[in-house]
Order: C-alpha cells, then sequence, then structure tokens
C-alpha cells in the first residue's frame, strides 16, 4: 500500500510539469508590457450620442516569442475589474469607469479582439507565437456625463500564453480630468472695480433700524465665450465685506475712513432679497454666496444686476462721510 501511494504521488507531480511548461520564452525574450498616459483634460460635449469615443490613444511596445510545446489556452482581459462595483455597459466591451457617463474600451491592435472581465479563456494549440504589446485605449460616452476625474488601474490588461504572462498594459498616469465643453467667462476688462453713487443724504432721511434710502442700480458683468458642447455654465457670486472679511451678515460696514455713523451699505438681488457677505473663496457653495444664472453658447456677456442702497444700523444716524467696499468673487460649475 505505501509503495502504491508513493507511485500514486509520483505520478501527479510528473503530470503536472508539463502543464506550467507547456509554453517559453525562446532564449533572451521575455514579457512586454506597453506604457500608457491618457490626455487629460477630456473635453466632453452633450451633444454626443452614446457609443460615441470620446479620446482615443495607441501604445505599443514591442513583441516577444515564445513556443509552446502542447496544447494550452490563452488567457486575456483586465487584470482587476476596471471600476469597483461596477459592470459592462450595453456596449461591447466597453465598462464603467469612476465618472459616470464615461467607459473604457480596450482593444488588441494586432487580432483587433477586446479586452474583458472576466478574462476569457479560449484553446491555443502547440506552436511558436510572437505576441505584440499593442493596444488601442478609447474613453466611450455611455450616458450623461458628470464632471470629474475618471481613476485608472495600475496594471490594464494583460495575455497569458499557458502559465506565461506574455504582454500587457500599464497605465503610467493614474487619473484623468473628464470635465464638459461649456462656455468659459472672466470679468470684463473694464468692470474690475464698480463704483456706486448712493448719493448725498440727511439724517432725517433714515426713520429707525432697517430704514433705508432708495436702492441705486449697478451690474456685475462677465466676458464669455465657448460652450459649443450644449451645456450651460452657471454663475455663483459671493460678495465680501473688505473693510470685516469675517461680516457674515446682510449689511455692508462703512470703511475704516468714513465718519457717519448708525450706517451700513446693503446690497439687493433682483428679486429684492438682500445679498449676505462671505469669504472671499470661488468653491461653489461657499457661505453668502448666490445662484445668479447661467450662460449658454453664444452668450458673450453675462450681467449681474444689483442694487445697494444706505441701511440706518445705529440708534442715531450722525453726519460726515460714509461709504464701503466689497469684493465680488464668481465661481462656476
Amino acid at each position: 500500500m505505501k509503495q502504491t501511494n508513493g507511485w500514486a504521488l509520483v505520478c501527479l507531480m510528473a503530470a503536472s510539469g508539463p502543464l506550467n511548461a507547456a509554453c517559453q520564452y525562446y532564449d533572451g525574450q521575455g514579457p512586454v508590457e506597453a506604457s500608457a498616459t491618457l490626455d487629460s483634460p477630456i473635453v466632453v460635449s452633450a451633444l454626443l450620442p452614446v457609443g460615441a469615443v470620446l479620446s482615443s490613444r495607441v501604445f505599443t511596445d514591442s513583441s516577444t516569442g515564445l513556443v509552446c510545446t502542447q496544447d494550452t489556452e490563452l488567457n486575456t482581459g483586465w487584470v482587476q475589474a476596471p471600476s469597483a462595483g461596477s459592470g459592462s455597459s450595453e456596449l461591447e466591451g466597453v465598462y464603467a469607469t469612476s465618472v459616470p457617463g464615461v467607459g473604457i474600451r480596450i482593444r488588441d491592435q494586432a487580432t483587433n479582439a477586446l479586452y474583458h472581465w472576466p478574462r476569457r479563456r479560449t484553446p491555443l494549440a502547440a506552436g511558436h507565437y510572437t505576441p505584440r504589446a499593442s493596444y488601442q485605449v478609447d474613453l466611450v460616452k455611455t450616458g450623461p456625463v458628470v464632471e470629474g476625474r475618471l481613476r485608472l488601474p495600475l496594471q490594464a490588461v494583460s495575455q497569458q500564453h499557458g502559465a506565461l504572462e506574455s504582454t500587457g498594459l500599464r497605465f503610467l498616469s493614474q487619473e484623468v480630468e473628464v470635465v464638459l465643453d461649456k462656455p468659459t467667462c472672466s470679468v470684463a476688462s473694464d468692470a474690475h472695480v464698480v463704483e456706486v453713487n448712493l448719493g448725498e443724504h440727511h439724517p432725517r432721511d433714515f426713520s429707525g433700524l432697517g430704514s433705508g434710502t432708495v436702492p441705486q442700480a449697478f451690474n456685475l458683468r462677465l466676458a464669455c465665450q465657448g460652450g459649443q458642447g450644449g451645456d450651460s455654465l452657471f454663475v455663483h457670486v459671493t460678495l465680501t465685506d473688505a473693510t470685516d472679511p469675517g461680516n457674515r451678515e446682510d449689511v455692508l460696514n462703512l470703511r475704516s475712513s468714513a465718519t457717519a455713523t448708525g450706517l451700513g451699505v446693503q446690497v439687493l438681488r433682483p428679486n429684492g432679497q438682500p445679498v449676505f457677505y462671505g469669504a472671499d473663496s470661488s468653491v461653489v457653495g461657499n457661505p453668502g454666496q448666490f445662484h445668479a444664472g447661467s450662460v449658454g453658447y453664444g452668450e458673450s456677456v453675462f450681467t449681474v444686476a444689483l442694487r445697494a442702497r444706505y441701511v440706518q444700523t445705529g440708534r442715531v444716524v450722525t453726519p460726515g462721510s460714509a461709504g464701503a467696499l466689497a469684493t465680488f468673487t464668481f465661481a462656476y460649475n
């Protein structure tokens, strides 16, 4: 019994050897790997249909040589799932990414075969092979696109001839920024400084706390261009009290050189609501920030209409020089 068991174990070990050694490299040959860096940012038009290619690049390295002495299998596909928790879209060989609406597809240039997840195994006959590391990487629109950073795996796809890792593709840059083709805007060259004349007034023009003068209109203006992709640019504005940047109320403090007392300046939106002041920041969602509207394709000027007035803040208004200073910051999304 012991001899029979020992003989059976030797047979199993011998049988496993040829499977692992079914394919071997030629002398001096080994696995080859192409390196990829995708363009960034990728600008996406909202007008493109599902299935449209947003970016396409080809990455090529050398070939390798190997021989398979017996029938085995070819194992091809993604090294890991392209995006954690996401499956493929309805488009052949296209897989979801970390950016909604953008998928990725990788094709073998030599065979025109698509790489899949899960990996695919196909029979491979004995013979000599010279696989080449050559790949086409496409970013494909799979639905409405949301701007974001597309994260890529370090190891993308690979081929195995039997047990040999023969070719592969590696992403050198791990992120691609995806942006929508919206208009771009900046403060108009002649609108960086806006002066508002609130007029001269007598203390008797004020009747108590919260009373004010007739509001005077003024505008903030943006110069805009581009945006043929069909998306609108949303514009947000924050006003900051230059005398007291920490002010988060709806009344602007008089500048430090003012000699009048009991007054402040209130800025009103077109709907009559007062503007609350916030930090000098272009981050969307900044405290005090308000949505001023949107800019579409073909709009070269965007105007934010506002009004300003003196308002009584103290029990008594004393005469003197008055005035206030605020900065304005735009944010876009």
